[in-house]
């Protein structure tokens, strides 16, 4: 299949396009994995770090009331703020146990369950008024079962913690990874694109150069020039025509012997269309080069596009002063 030279200035250009939407998609991809990742870590393990906190600071202030019950029989409870205590605690207690993430959390929510409502049991204002001696109970049984609970929840708390540095060390190797990545896929688009920028502008500029050159001989009137590509593109077909129009200029060269008057006007009418012809040939170069997109000029090409430009203002002047 033959492709002239617009197409493949384009397919290059849509393949450069392609190249850094391929390095778009891979860095989006790679961002929205690390952004869910870290909301799953902040979601599962943060949380429950945040509602065994909550149920620490709950149970210490319901444990404070409770030491103030058996300890000193002068104390009196506020049963609203207590009731209010043990609700909160349950509800953290209940999203703790609705957020089970890691190996043997949900062993330990069932332990804190267990004693919690033990715990709840032995504190009621009913037992500890049952108890003819208050601070032996509070101290063999009140109390144990309290640092037992405590140490559950704290368990907890300490398992999520030592997983989110887990997942943290693991995620710092992943983005790590990711940044190879695409620093060796960027590394190797930028070598095609310099390829393509250092190479495409000599592959057009070359027969321009050499076009250029030929026009110029054939205007001095060395028709024997010829031009030679092997690409089969524009610049093939160009060179075609201009060794057909050169070879028919020198096969109706005009002897200079003694030319009789009419033979020189004959003479200065084909050197006119010879003219002629070679600035057509010239203007078809320029609407090839302008015919180019933007991305693909260059210092050089531009050279010799206002090389041409010049040839070809010289032979307007040529044609009209024989006119």
């Amino acid at each position: 299949m033959k492709l002239n030279i617009r197409t493949k200035v384009t397919l290059g250009i849509l393949f450069l396009f392609l190249e850094f939407s391929v390095i778009a998609v891979m860095t989006i991809y790679f961002l929205a994995s690390i952004n869910n990742r870290t909301e799953l870590m902040i979601k599962n393990n943060y949380h429950s770090v945040q509602f065994a906190e909550n149920m620490l600071q709950e149970i210490g202030e319901i444990h404070a009331a409770a030491t103030s019950s058996c300890l000193n029989e002068l104390h009196h409870t506020d049963d609203r703020s207590l009731d209010f205590l043990f609700k909160k605690f349950e509800e953290n207690l209940k999203s703790e146990e609705t957020n089970i993430t890691e190996f043997g959390e949900k062993e330990l929510a069932q332990s804190i369950h267990q004693k919690y409502f033990q715990y709840k049991t032995m504190i009621a204002k009913e037992t500890i008024q049952s108890k003819n001696d208050r601070s032996s109970f509070y101290f063999v049984n009140i109390s144990p079962l309290f640092n037992e609970l405590k140490s559950s929840i704290f368990s907890v708390s300490n398992l999520n913690m030592q997983a989110i540095i887990q997942k943290n060390e693991n995620l710092n190797a992943s983005i790590s990874d990711i940044y190879k990545k695409l620093t060796a896929a960027l590394a190797f688009c930028f070598l095609i694109t310099f390829s393509f920028m250092l190479n495409f502008p000599s592959y057009i500029a070359r027969p321009i150069k050499e076009i250029t050159e030929k026009i110029k001989e054939v205007a001095n009137k060395n028709f024997k020039t010829r031009i030679h590509f092997t690409s089969e593109n524009e610049f093939k077909q160009l060179a075609e025509a201009f060794n057909f129009m050169a070879e028919k200029l020198e096969h109706s060269q005009i002897p200079t012997a003694e030319p009789n008057q009419g033979i020189k006007k004959e003479s200065n009418i084909k050197e006119g269309q010879v003219v002629q012809n070679i600035q057509k040939l010239i203007a078809s170069v320029c609407q090839l080069m302008e015919s180019l997109p933007e991305t693909a000029n260059s210092e050089h090409l531009q050279k010799q596009s206002d090389a041409l430009r010049a040839v070809e203002t010289n032979l307007h002047q040529i044609i009209k002063s024989d006119i």
